[in-house]
């Protein structure tokens, strides 16, 4: 028998809050439904994944794979591009590539 669960939105982001706590702004933010884990190096990236999958699964919450996206060297957060040359705007993106179309 299918049920919904109420608030279930806002019981994530708590729960994630108390089980990923310590990880939270040293590597890691939750954002409604998203768990973003950011490095510097993809070494770096490896093990802090892993602590992370690792916290998740003691407490037993898993994902479902198809939903996740590993090892990204450019990520789209919140209207930004998150990438190794830093943070911008999507929209400046977007205007940047029409800018070099015209051109």
């Amino acid at each position: 028998m299918p049920f919904d669960l109420t608030n279930a939105l806002n019981l994530f982001i708590i729960m994630m809050n108390y089980v990923l706590h310590v990880f939270i702004g040293a590597f890691s933010i939750i954002y409604f439904n998203d768990i973003l884990v950011y490095n510097e190096s993809l070494e770096q990236h490896m093990n802090h994944l892993c602590y992370v999958l690792y916290v998740l699964r003691n407490e037993k919450l898993y994902a479902k794979l198809k939903k996740c996206t590993f090892c990204m060297v450019k990520v789209v957060f919140l209207g930004y591009v998150v990438s190794e040359k830093g943070i911008e705007m999507v929209r400046k993106l977007y205007e940047r590539q029409i800018k070099k179309k015209n051109e």
